[in-house]
C-alpha cells in the first residue's frame, strides 16, 4: 500500500509533539544557557581541537568518549595532499583505498570492498554521501582544502547522532567560521600526467560579527594509465578525469545570541571510479545543494534548526542513470541541567527520491535505464545525555528511533520485472545508540569505555536497481528484501601524555559484529533472469565478526622536529556465504601510517610513509570475474615547502616516490607524480 502524504504528515505530527513534550520537561528548569560554538575560540582557550562530532556538544579532543582523530588546516597544508582522502591517509590509520588518479574509497576498521555503505562523510554536518550507490564520490565534495579547518574523524558506529549509515565511522569536515576567521588563499599547482590546477577562497567581512566566504576550483589531469581491462576500455573509464566547483557560505550574526546561516555550492566531476564485482566505470555526477541554518542562545539552551537540500544528476559511460534529491529537516537543543547534566534532545524528517533517468547507451550495447522511481521517508527523534559524574569522571549516552518508509513506481510498466512496484513499498523501525565513559585517572592518563550500534541501508540501487548491461552480458536487479545492517562495536581505549617524547601515546582494542550484511553489487551471479542473462542480484550473507587493536603516538624533538604514527590490526570473519565483495580479504589485516617533519625559518621538509599487507579482491576480465591479490607494498609521499614571503609559499610535493608504478589496491596501479605548488595567502 503506498504511503500517503496525510499518513507521513501525521506521523511527524506525533513524534514533533511527544518529543517537544519530553524536551519541555527536561529543559524548562535550567538556571544557564548553553553557548553556540566558535572552534577558534575555543581552541584558543583550551589549546588543542574542539570537536561536536563525538556527542553533539562541543569537547576537547581529549575528552571525547569515542575513538577520534582530528586533522587541524595546518596538518592539511603540510601534507602536500591535493585530495581529502589523501589527507586522512596520511594522518590516520582509516582503511583508504586508492583506485585511480581521484577515486577513493574509505572506511574504517576493515570492510573495504568498493562501495560498501558504512562510513558517513559530512561537510559542516551536511551529508555528502550517495544514497543512490551507497557511496562518497570524494572527487565531487565541493569543498577546497585551503578553506579547512579541521577535519573530524569518528572510528566505530555513531548512528545516534548522525542517523542512517555512519555504520564504521563519521568523517566530518569542518570549513572557517567566515564570521570568526578573515581566511583568503590562492593556489595554483602544475605537475607531471599533465596535472593543473588553480583553487581559492576568499572571506569577506560583513558587519562586525558576520562574514561571507566563497570559493572555487578546477583541476584536470591524467588517469593513471595501467590495468584496465578491454570492457573498461569500450566504457571510456580511462578517460581523464577532471572537476570543477564552487561554494558560497556566510554566517550572519541577526542580534544577540542569534545566529543565521546560508551556505550553497555547486560541482561537476568526471572520473572513473571502482564499483562491485570489480569494474571501474566512467561517471559524470554533477551535484549541488543549498542550506539555511538559525542558531539561538535562549534560556532554555542553544536551539539549532537546519533544512538543507542536495541535488545529483549522474551518467554512466554517457548515459543518464539517475536524478536524486535529498531533503532534511533538522531540530535540536543543547541544554544544561544544573552543574553536571547536558541534554540534546533532536528530532529530523528527511526525504529522498532517484529517479532513473530512461537512458541507453548508444543503441543500448552498453546498459539501459528504465524510467523508475523510488522515494523515501524518515522520520527521527534522539536525545543524548552528558553526565559530569566527578571532576575526572564523564558519561555520554545517546539514544535514536528511525523510522522509515519507502515507495516505488515505474516497475509495473518494465519488461523483464518480476517485483512489482509494492515490493518496494517497506517500512523500518530501528533503534541506534551510543554509550561512553571517561576516566581521567590522573593529569596524564584517560581511560575510555565505549559501545555503540550502528545501522547501515542498502543502498537504493541495492534495493530497486534494473539495470541490463548487454555489453558484461548480465542484468543487474535490486532486492527489495534486503534489511538494514546493524553493526555493534565495543571498544576500550587508553591515553597518556608523554613527556619523555614531548607528546602523547594511545592503545584502542575493539570488537564489531555486524548483523544483515549484505554483498551489494559483489553479489555472485545466479539465476537466468527474463531477458537470458545471468542475473546480478545483492543478497544477505549473514554475520561478521571484527577485532583488533589501534595503536597512536605522536611526539616532538627539540624545537623543529615532530613526528607521529598511527597503526591498526584488524581481523574480519564472515559467514561462509561466498561473494565479490569479500570482506574478509578486503582490508589488509595490518596497516601504518608514519609520518615526519622537520623546520627551520622559511624552509619545511614533511614526509609520509604507509604501509599495508595483503589484501585481495576481483576484477572484470576478458575471461571473467577473476581474483586479484596485492602483496604487501610501503609508499613514500612528501613535501618541501619554501616561504617566499610573508604571504607567498612554494612547495614541491610528491606521491609515490618510491616506485614509477605500485600495485597498491585491486584498482589501477598507483603512477608516481611529482607537482610545484605557489599558495599565496592575503
Amino acid at each position: 500500500m503506498r504511503i500517503s502524504f496525510v499518513r507521513c504528515a501525521s506521523a511527524l505530527r506525533s513524534v514533533l509533539t511527544m518529543s517537544f513534550a519530553i524536551a519541555g520537561l527536561l529543559v524548562t528548569p535550567l538556571a544557564a544557557s548553553s553557548q553556540g560554538l566558535d572552534h577558534k575560540a575555543f581552541e584558543e582557550l583550551f589549546g588543542e581541537p574542539v570537536t561536536t562530532s563525538a556527542t553533539g556538544k562541543p569537547q576537547r579532543a581529549s575528552d571525547v568518549p569515542v575513538a577520534m582523530n582530528i586533522i587541524t588546516a595546518e596538518q592539511i597544508r603540510r601534507s602536500g595532499a591535493h585530495d581529502l582522502a589523501e589527507v586522512l591517509a596520511r594522518f590516520t590509520s582509516l582503511d583508504v583505498m586508492q583506485y585511480g588518479a581521484t577515486d577513493f574509497n574509505v572506511t574504517a576498521r576493515g570492510y573495504a570492498a568498493p562501495n560498501t555503505p558504512r562510513m558517513l562523510v559530512l561537510v559542516n554536518g551536511r551529508q555528502v554521501y550517495r544514497d543512490d550507490y551507497g557511496r562518497v564520490s570524494w572527487s565531487n565534495i565541493p569543498v577546497q582544502l585551503s578553506e579547512i579547518r579541521q577535519i573530524e574523524v569518528v572510528r566505530g558506529p555513531n548512528s545516534a547522532l548522525f542517523g542512517y549509515n555512519a555504520g564504521a565511522g563519521v568523517i566530518n569536515i569542518i570549513t572557517f567560521d567566515p564570521a570568526h576567521e578573515r581566511v583568503s588563499s590562492l593556489t595554483t599547482r602544475i605537475g607531471n600526467g599533465q596535472y593543473r590546477e588553480v583553487s581559492g577562497a576568499v572571506t569577506m567581512p560583513v558587519g562586525e560579527y558576520s562574514g561571507l566566504r566563497l570559493s572555487a576550483g578546477l583541476r584536470r589531469e591524467r588517469a593513471w594509465q595501467g590495468g584496465y581491462s578491454s570492457y573498461e576500455t569500450v566504457f571510456n573509464s580511462d578517460q581523464d578525469p577532471r572537476r570543477s566547483q564552487a561554494s558560497a557560505d556566510g554566517r550572519f550574526q541577526i542580534r544577540d545570541g542569534i545566529r543565521l546561516s546560508l551556505d550553497a555550492s555547486y560541482s561537476r566531476s568526471v572520473s572513473g571510479e571502482l564499483q562491485l564485482p570489480g569494474i571501474v566505470v566512467p561517471w559524470d555526477l554533477k551535484s549541488w545543494s543549498i542550506r539555511s541554518g538559525l542558531t539561538m542562545d535562549s534560556a532554555s539552551g542553544l536551539w539549532e534548526v537546519s533544512l538543507y537540500h542536495n541535488a545529483l544528476d549522474a551518467a554512466l559511460a554517457g548515459v543518464p542513470t539517475n536524478t536524486q534529491g535529498v531533503t532534511v529537516v533538522q531540530l535540536s537543543n543543547t541544554a544544561k541541567l544544573g552543574t553536571a547534566h547536558i541534554l540534546r534532545p533532536m528530532l529530523e524528517f528527511r526525504r529522498n527520491d532517484i529517479a532513473g533517468s530512461d537512458g541507453t547507451g548508444g543503441d543500448g550495447s552498453l546498459l539501459s535505464v528504465p524510467n523508475t522511481r523510488t522515494s523515501y521517508n524518515v522520520l527521527a527523534a534522539g536525545m543524548m545525555w552528558n553526565w559530569a559524574i566527578r571532576p575526572n569522571l564523564e558519561s555520554t549516552a545517546a539514544l535514536r528511533y528511525d523510522q522509515l518508509s519507502s515507495q516505488a513506481e515505474g516497475y509495473d510498466a518494465v519488461a523483464g520485472i518480476s517485483s512489482p512496484d509494492a515490493a518496494y513499498e517497506r517500512n523500518w523501525k530501528t533503534w541506534s545508540w551510543n554509550a561512553g565513559l571517561v576516566w581521567k585517572a590522573t593529569e596524564i592518563d584517560i581511560f575510555r569505555l565505549g559501545a555503540a550500534r550502528g545501522v547501515v541501508l542498502p543502498s537504493d540501487y541495492d534495493l530497486s536497481a534494473y539495470s541490463p548491461v548487454p555489453l558484461l552480458g548480465l542484468t543487474v536487479f535490486g532486492n527489495p528484501l534486503l534489511k538494514p545492517t546493524t553493526v555493534d562495536n565495543y571498544d576500550l581505549e587508553y591515553r597518556r601524555r608523554v613527556a619523555l617524547i614531548d607528546g602523547q601515546a594511545s592503545i584502542t582494542g575493539f570488537f564489531q559484529n555486524n548483523r544483515g550484511i549484505n554483498t551489494s553489487l559483489g553479489a555472485f551471479p545466479s539465476l537466468v533472469s527474463q531477458d537470458d542473462r545471468p542475473r546480478l542480484m545483492p543478497y544477505g550473507i549473514g554475520t561478521s565478526h571484527a577485532y583488533g587493536a589501534e595503536v597512536s603516538l605522536t611526539g616532538k624533538l627539540l624545537s623543529s622536529w615532530d613526528w607521529g604514527a598511527e597503526y591498526r590490526f584488524t581481523m574480519v570473519e564472515t559467514d561462509r556465504n561466498p561473494s565479490y565483495a569479500d570482506f574478509s580479504g578486503a582490508s589488509p589485516k595490518h596497516l601504518l601510517s608514519a609520518r615526519g617533519g622537520w623546520g627551520i625559518g622559511r624552509l619545511r621538509i614533511d614526509l609520509y610513509g604507509r604501509y599495508a599487507t595483503e589484501m585481495r579482491g576481483y576484477r572484470i576480465r576478458e575471461r571473467g570475474i577473476l581474483p586479484v591479490e596485492v602483496g604487501d607494498y610501503a609508499s613514500l609521499s612528501g613535501r618541501v615547502g619554501l616561504r617566499v614571503s610573508e604571504a607567498v609559499t612554494a612547495a614541491m610535493e610528491a606521491n609515490s616516490i618510491l616506485n614509477e608504478r605500485q600495485r597498491q589496491s585491486i584498482g589501477i596501479d598507483a603512477e608516481r607524480r611529482v607537482y610545484f605548488s605557489l599558495r599565496a595567502a592575503f
